[in-house]
């Protein structure tokens, strides 16, 4: 099967999925954004020969690097066109789309890839709480990608239902595939980089749905029961200069304003001893999963699909959302037990393994199912 992974922004993940279905024996080609490819790897000169001598991906593993306008740019229609006109040209059974809901342009790809099966991640099939995107507009865009595609692959299994209802989708098309974790992330670890013992991480943009001022107040709490505790924040977004100001003690926190990806990445999962996923809504998280790649015990809201990814007291705590002194009291029972922490990394690894083992077949099939749609219904 020759396949086509298409991904704006989340280049990990389109990584690692690439070479989980690589090692299944399907010829692979990348579609990724320029930009975020050269944010990933490092390099404005030759990016994609940077991810090849990187061992980020195999040779046999084709890269096609595009540039995408500002999504509210009418010039990414033409993007769309050229991509669905490169879909055919490169000889696709099937185009993968990974799509979120702010982007109209990806929502309206799989009806202009004739002749080429399409399958879509509905990364967000709900919006989040305070999204910049109005919610009647994510449903359209949702609504567009679930109606051109051929098979729906959603990360967690309560959407399944959701999606059919939510946009009038048929069971046999809608494909529950988890996530994986970030494999590709643990190319850029470093033996230089220790633990931190008591180090606290927030990882990723700050949007209203992440809950980094949860995370803020608890602070003080936190800190009254372990006293080392410190708070790395690596992050950006609107919601970031706010919750500085929240801060009472500036002392007790690092934060690394601005997007980071491999090494530094790297580097945060490997100082900190847990993560913390504060949020007030939430699909699936790509964070959770990097943080498992690096062993990182999390303590996570029950919101969305995290409790499919948490299992509670054995890979993490899940807290109430909103909660900060709920959080304050995981963290910190977390923070002053070195075996528990250890024993849940254990867990963490046991867990991984055992789950993720059936993921690249789970997508094939998916992909099977989106070929037989196709060939139904133009009649092949």
């Amino acid at each position: 099967m020759h396949v086509g992974l298409l991904t704006r922004s989340d280049i990990g993940y389109t990584l690692d999925l690439a070479n989980d279905l690589h090692r299944t024996g399907a010829s692979v080609i990348v579609y990724m954004c320029r930009e975020h490819t050269i944010g990933e790897v490092g390099v404005t000169s030759q990016p994609v020969e940077r991810l090849y001598d990187l061992g980020l991906i195999p040779a046999a593993i084709g890269v096609r690097l595009i540039h995408f306008p500002r999504r509210r740019n009418p010039r990414s229609l033409a993007v769309v066109r050229d991509l669905g006109r490169m879909f055919r040209a490169d000889g696709l059974d099937v185009a993968h789309v990974l799509a979120s809901p702010d982007d109209p342009w990806l929502a309206i790809l799989p009806s202009l890839a004739p002749g080429v099966a399409v399958t879509s991640t509905m990364i967000v099939p709900e919006p989040d709480i305070g999204t910049r995107v109005p919610m009647s507009a994510g449903f359209v865009f949702n609504w567009l990608l679930a109606h051109g595609s051929d098979a729906i692959i959603v990360n967690g299994a309560n959407q399944v239902q959701f999606v059919c209802k939510r946009y009038r989708i048929p069971p046999s098309r809608v494909c529950h595939v988890p996530l994986s974790a970030r494999k590709t992330a643990l190319s850029w670890r470093q033996d230089a980089v220790a633990e931190e013992p008591g180090t606290v991480l927030f990882f990723g943009a700050a949007r209203p749905h992440k809950g980094l001022e949860y995370l803020v107040r608890a602070q003080p709490e936190i800190s009254r029961q372990v006293p080392g505790a410190r708070f790395l924040i690596s992050s950006h977004g609107e919601e970031l200069a706010r919750c500085r100001e929240m801060i009472r003690d500036q002392s007790r926190f690092e934060i690394i304003d601005g997007f980071v990806a491999g090494r530094e990445m790297a580097s945060t999962f490997q100082r900190a001893s847990l993560v913390a996923l504060p949020y007030l809504s939430a699909s699936t998280s790509g964070v959770l999963m990097t943080a498992y790649a690096f062993g990182k015990p999390v303590v996570a809201t029950r919101v969305g699909c995290l409790p499919e990814y948490v299992q509670d007291g054995e890979t993490g705590f899940l807290v109430a959302p909103a909660d900060e002194g709920e959080l304050a009291k995981a963290i910190a029972h977390l923070l002053t037990d070195d075996v528990l922490r250890s024993q849940m990394r254990h867990n963490i690894a046991r867990w991984l393994e055992l789950r993720q083992a059936g993921i690249a077949k789970q997508t094939l099939e998916t992909y099977e199912k989106a070929l037989a749609h196709r060939r139904g219904k133009h009649g092949l």
